[in-house]
C-alpha cells in the first residue's frame, strides 16, 4: 500500500479533504474543522499534521491570544480533487453489496 493509500484510509481524513476542498474557498481554521466535522481536537491535529507533511494541506500560524491555525488546500490537494470526482461518479454508477457465494467456491 503506498503512503498515500495509508493516509487517505485513515479516518476522518477524506471528511477534512472534502470540506476544505469544497465547502471552504480559501482558508479555514482548526475550530471551525472541529465544530465542522464534530472530531476530538487530538485526532484532527494528528490528521491535519499528516495532511501537511504530504504536501495536501497549508498550514499558517498568526500570532494572536488566542491562537489561530489556518489550513487551506495546496494545488496538490486541488490536483487529487478531479481523482475524488472520478471516485464519485463510479459510486454513483455502482452499488457496493455483498455478492452471493459462487456455488462450489465456500
Amino acid at each position: 500500500m503506498t503512503p498515500l493509500f495509508a493516509l487517505l484510509g485513515k479516518s476522518h481524513v477524506l471528511d477534512i479533504l472534502y470540506v476544505v476542498l469544497h465547502e471552504e474557498a480559501g482558508p479555514i481554521r482548526f475550530v471551525d474543522l472541529q465544530r465542522r466535522l464534530r472530531m476530538s481536537p487530538n485526532t484532527l491535529s494528528e490528521r491535519l499534521k499528516g495532511l501537511v507533511e504530504v504536501g495536501l494541506l497549508s498550514r499558517t500560524v498568526f500570532r494572536e491570544i488566542p491562537p489561530r491555525v489556518d489550513y487551506e488546500a495546496t494545488d496538490k490537494a486541488r490536483e487529487l480533487d478531479s481523482v475524488f470526482e472520478g471516485l464519485q461518479a463510479w459510486a454513483k454508477r455502482h452499488t457496493l453489496r455483498a455478492e452471493p457465494p459462487v456455488a462450489g467456491t465456500a
